[in-house]
């Protein structure tokens, strides 16, 4: 271990930890399907760079592997990798934990101690759950990712100045959080230089079968034993199975059934009861088809209230949506509205004041569809005639950006003619 690491291991607290046990590559984040091989592309330019990244994903899909792999493939691999889940530590410890303390600041700083991000300097710190932070530690954090500057608790004057890398991760859509005032949105843009979603594994279920092998051999290697074979059936019940814990809950099913191992052979009897009484599949039962996932996100908006901003928006901005997906999402919306996007503004949970930011996302990035051909739909009760000025903004090519609504004449026919 380097002499300035270990100067500085007496002052630190348990929760720091140094990637120095396992060296990790890209490798390290097992699978083919198409989520994985993107997750991997992404995360060795995020290596590559030193900006900070923010990991976003289901619980136990693998956020924190994902960062220690950014870091070890990066050039601060040879200094400190310190993490701390910033849920698992009080408001009222999470402040000396991560900028230290100096003597006699509070019952028990016997001495002066230096925080999680100096112990970094250098390398890189990992801030698991950093959206359950209090709004007070949001705004230290932000101080902090502005200046580098550490100020322990206790002390009046600043310590040091850090050259730490900073990578975030949360389970919760941070876009929702921002929305709804809990997490600051000049964090949330400080953190979200690079943005890494990780997918969950029933969306990557070509998946299951490497990564259960990986964890059979593994933890089979742990124990001394040869791994056991594994039945066909086994494998295509995991394959089915949702994985509401995803990859740390298949890992456990694995080390499992390796504590337990009797037989050269898993069968479907070694399998747990809570993952055999929830396959997806099922002999008995045809599964209905799965509805498609942009018909999901019109429903959460149509029918639990979710707006458009909140919903639509940061997927299409992160390219999980494609203009396709959002022209099929407007289509919807005008076949409710009858052709009226005053009301689609409406339907989509949006503020009235957003219409023309709407039309204006819309027109910029070639995703409006002309309303003339749900006019002839069933008109819903509120429908009204003043959306017939949305033609001139919609058909109308020859402004840059939506600017006036247009009056259009009661003639129908009238109202396709372009500005004069």
């Amino acid at each position: 271990m380097p002499s300035d690491l270990r100067s500085i291991l007496p002052l630190t607290v348990p929760l720091l930890f140094f990637a120095l046990v396992e060296k990790l590559t890209t490798d390290s984040l097992i699978g083919t399907s198409p989520a994985l091989v993107a997750l991997r592309s992404e995360v060795e330019c995020a290596a590559r760079s030193d900006a900070k990244v923010l990991l976003t994903g289901e619980s136990g899909v693998g956020k924190d592997i994902a960062a220690r792999v950014i870091h070890q493939r990066s050039a601060r691999s040879h200094r400190p990798f310190v993490t701390i889940n910033c849920v698992s530590v009080p408001d009222s410890l999470l402040e000396p934990e991560l900028f230290g303390h100096v003597k006699g600041s509070f019952t028990g700083a016997f001495r002066d101690r230096i925080g999680l991000l100096e112990a970094a300097h250098g390398g890189t710190v990992f801030l698991d759950e950093v959206c359950e932070m209090s709004p007070r530690m949001q705004a230290l954090l932000l101080r902090f990712l502005e200046s580098g500057e550490i100020q322990r608790v206790g002390s009046d004057r600043t310590e040091s100045h850090v050259d730490a890398r900073v990578l975030a991760a949360t389970n919760r859509d941070p876009m929702e959080l921002v929305a709804s005032k809990i997490f600051r949105e000049d964090l949330y843009y400080r953190l979200n230089v690079i943005d890494i979603r990780i997918h969950p594994l029933r969306e990557r279920a070509e998946d299951v079968p490497l990564l259960f092998n990986h964890f059979l051999q593994r933890s089979a290697a742990t124990r001394g034993i040869a791994p056991p074979a594994v039945a066909a059936d086994v494998m295509k019940a995991l394959v089915g199975f949702e994985w509401p814990g995803n990859v740390r809950q298949l890992k456990n099913i694995a080390e499992r059934l390796i504590a337990r191992a009797e037989h050269p052979i898993i069968t479907l009897a070694d399998l747990p009861p809570e993952l055999v009484g929830r396959l997806r599949t099922s002999s008995v039962v045809t599964a209905p088809p799965e509805r498609p996932a942009i018909e999901i996100m019109f429903d959460r908006m149509v029918n639990h209230r979710e707006s458009f901003w909140s919903a639509v928006y940061p997927a299409f901005m992160t390219r999980d949506l494609t203009r396709a997906d959002l022209r099929f999402i407007v289509r919807r919306g005008l076949q409710e509205t009858a052709g009226s996007y005053k009301m689609l503004v409406e339907l989509l949970n949006m503020k009235p004041t957003d219409y023309k930011r709407f039309l204006n996302f819309l027109r910029k990035h070639e995703c409006h569809v002309p309303f003339e051909r749900f006019r002839s739909a069933r008109l819903r009760p509120r429908a009204t005639a003043d959306d017939e000025s949305v033609a001139g903004e919609i058909v109308d090519r020859t402004d840059p950006v939506l600017a006036d609504v247009i009056p259009i004449a009661n003639d129908m026919g009238a109202t396709r003619l372009a500005r004069t």
